[in-house]
């Protein structure tokens, strides 16, 4: 479901935002993800490692949950795609596209995770990407708009793909 397309900048901006919003739970996480194109226009995409708590084996982009020390999204994104694809990855951070809300299952604790997904779009300028947590990511793949097979995408991805597609289908 999307929430909003203007960008927040951080937890209180968001907070202020949903506050009356009566579908999203009141316990939900935030993570930050990156679109990241290559210099051919393909999306970045990882496959999702055993050692992810919900969507094993899944196509996912890159990007991850918010944490409490993150000053505001863009640092916790950036902090993320470090994280994932390591230093020699050169992923500039461009625009922000959407906000969705969507829920998950998470294996490890056996419940739903409501969940507040901010989407940028990214440009991998340069340098090579490393699988930086490989019990979460077995490695990436790349897709033009309009070649992956949707059903190999996380739930929460689904959405995100469909709309990255219609807003950058000039990228074809």
């Amino acid at each position: 479901m999307v929430l909003f397309s203007n960008e927040v900048k951080n937890m209180k901006e968001l907070e202020k935002i949903i506050k009356d919003n009566d579908l999203v739970s009141k316990e939900y996480e935030v993570a930050v993800i990156v679109y990241a194109f290559d210099k051919e226009n393909k999306i970045i995409f990882q496959r999702r490692g055993l050692g992810c708590r919900d969507e094993q084996l899944k196509l996912e982009t890159i990007g991850g949950r918010v944490k409490k020390n993150d000053i505001d999204f863009r640092t916790a994104l950036q902090r993320e795609i470090t994280e994932e694809v390591g230093t020699d990855a050169n992923i500039e951070i461009e625009d922000f596209i959407i906000s969705t809300y969507a829920k998950t299952y998470d294996t490890r604790y056996n419940k739903e995770q409501s969940w507040i997904y901010l989407v940028y779009k990214g440009n991998l300028e340069s340098g090579q990407l490393k699988i930086a947590e490989p019990d979460k990511c077995l490695g990436y793949e790349r897709y033009k708009i309009g070649e992956v097979d949707e059903n190999e995408l996380s739930n929460g991805a689904k959405e995100l793909y469909r709309i990255v597609s219609e807003k950058y289908s000039y990228l074809k």
